[in-house]
C-alpha cells in the first residue's frame, strides 16, 4: 500500500453480500446488467399470476424489503470501497428493475378484468431494455439524484429509472402496444 492510500474500511460481511447480490456485482462484464437480469428472472413467476391479490401483496413486500435491505447494506458497504457508487454494488439495479415491473401491477389493479400478463416475454424484454437505457442515459432528474450522499445517491438513480420505466410500461400496456 502506498503511503497516501487510505486503508479500506472493514465492512459488515452480510452488508457486502446483500449490496453485491451475493457476489453478482463482481461479474467481470456489466455487473449492473447482470443484476437487472436477476431481477427479471425473479419476476417471471409473478408475471403469470399478476391478477392474484396475494401475488400483488407479495410483490409489494419484496419491493419494500429490497428497498430497506438496499439502504442498509449500501450504507454499511460503501466505506469498504471509498467511492460514491462502486460497480460491485448491484442491489440498486435489482431494486430499480423490480420497481420497473410495478407498471404491470398497477395496470392490473386499474383494470382487474384485463389480462395484462398476456404481453409475457415482450413485457419483460421491454422493461429490461427501457430500464437499462434510462439507467445509463440518466435523464433529468436521475443524474442529479446521484449527487446525494451515501446510500441515497446510489439507490435513488435506479429507483427513479425504475419508476420512469414502470410508468412507460403502464402506458404501453394501457395503450395496447404491449398486448
Amino acid at each position: 500500500m502506498t503511503p497516501d492510500a487510505a486503508p479500506r474500511a472493514a465492512a459488515n460481511p452480510l452488508a457486502m453480500r446483500l449490496a453485491t447480490a451475493f457476489g453478482l456485482g463482481y461479474a467481470p462484464v456489466a455487473p449492473g446488467t447482470v443484476g437487472s437480469l436477476v431481477a427479471v428472472v425473479f419476476f417471471v413467476p409473478i408475471l403469470f399470476r399478476v391478477e392474484s391479490v396475494v401475488v400483488q401483496a407479495a410483490y409489494l413486500f419484496v419491493l419494500v424489503a429490497l428497498a430497506l435491505a438496499g439502504r442498509w447494506s449500501v450504507e454499511a458497504a460503501l466505506p469498504h470501497w471509498g467511492k460514491a457508487d462502486p460497480q460491485a454494488i448491484v442491489i440498486d439495479e435489482i431494486l430499480g428493475q423490480w420497481l420497473a415491473y410495478g407498471g404491470l401491477m398497477l395496470a392490473q389493479v386499474l383494470n382487474p378484468t384485463a389480462n395484462v400478463a398476456g404481453a409475457g416475454w415482450k413485457y419483460l424484454l421491454t422493461g429490461f431494455i427501457l430500464f437499462r437505457v434510462l439507467d445509463v442515459m440518466k435523464p433529468f432528474p436521475i443524474r442529479r439524484s446521484e449527487r446525494l450522499p451515501g446510500a441515497a445517491g446510489v439507490l435513488l438513480d435506479d429507483v427513479l429509472a425504475g419508476a420512469y420505466t414502470g410508468l412507460g410500461l403502464l402506458l404501453l400496456v394501457r395503450s395496447g402496444w404491449l398486448a
